[in-house]
């Protein structure tokens, strides 16, 4: 793997991940944890972040012969899905649906004394707000394009790079949430967006030249254009 290309996975991650969207939904969950078991849950899900992506880099290209899926086939679905969690960051900042729901479940949840923060560790907090569909098909895509084994520690040490992001945003969740203006978390999730769609574009471009290629008439077009 070249530089460029290690940087592209990390930015891909950390748009995914979007740290600008995923303050207001963790804060809407943890407002009402108390201080010692916020930290716990933060790295927590840091920690279970790296686990499940560190499996889908070493296992998942296994899974994908096992089951005849083709890299091509799963680099599209990986755009679909990307272009899928962009779209509405984009068009819609951090005013998303979904934040709403959390805050509102939350709310509910608190105020019924019912809060049992080790499940919300696992879901909704790392399902499927941190890790989504998208995010492991996208780390199971790149563990397929570089199959080298140089290649697999490099997308692991990323995956490693993304568990302080993860832990962090989760930590200053309350108060960084507090202190942004709701129009700068807005202008931030659409940003995040914007890097989403155009990485989704070039994903879902791959994806369906190498499946084309793997057609006789792809192959005649290649071959056509290549002469």
């Amino acid at each position: 793997m070249t530089w460029t290309e290690v940087i592209v996975v990390f930015v891909t991650l950390l748009a995914m991940f979007s740290p600008p969207a995923t303050l207001g939904t963790a804060a809407a969950f943890l407002r009402y944890a108390p201080p010692e078991v916020h930290r716990q849950l933060a790295w927590e899900i840091a920690r279970n972040y790296a686990i499940v992506l560190l499996l889908a880099i070493w296992l998942g290209r296994w899974l994908l012969m096992f089951l005849g899926i083709s890299t091509g086939a799963l680099t599209a679905t990986g755009g679909a899905a990307l272009l899928y969690q962009g779209l509405p960051l984009m068009t819609r900042g951090a005013k998303t649906p979904e934040s709403k729901v959390a805050e509102s479940e939350d709310l509910v949840r608190a105020a019924a004394g019912d809060v049992n923060w080790r499940e919300l560790a696992v879901v909704p907090l790392l399902f499927p707000i941190t890790i989504g569909g998208g995010t492991i098909a996208v780390a199971i895509a790149s563990s397929d394009q570089y199959p080298a084994l140089a290649d697999q520690a490099v997308l692991s040490a990323v995956v490693l790079t993304m568990v302080p992001v993860v832990a962090v945003t989760f930590l200053v969740a309350g108060p960084v949430t507090g202190r942004l203006s709701a129009g700068a978390q807005d202008a931030l999730a659409r940003f995040s967006g914007i890097v989403l769609v155009a990485l989704a574009i070039q994903m879902l471009v791959r994806g369906f030249a190498e499946l084309l290629a793997g057609t006789p008439l792809g192959t005649a077009i290649f071959a056509a254009a290549a002469g």
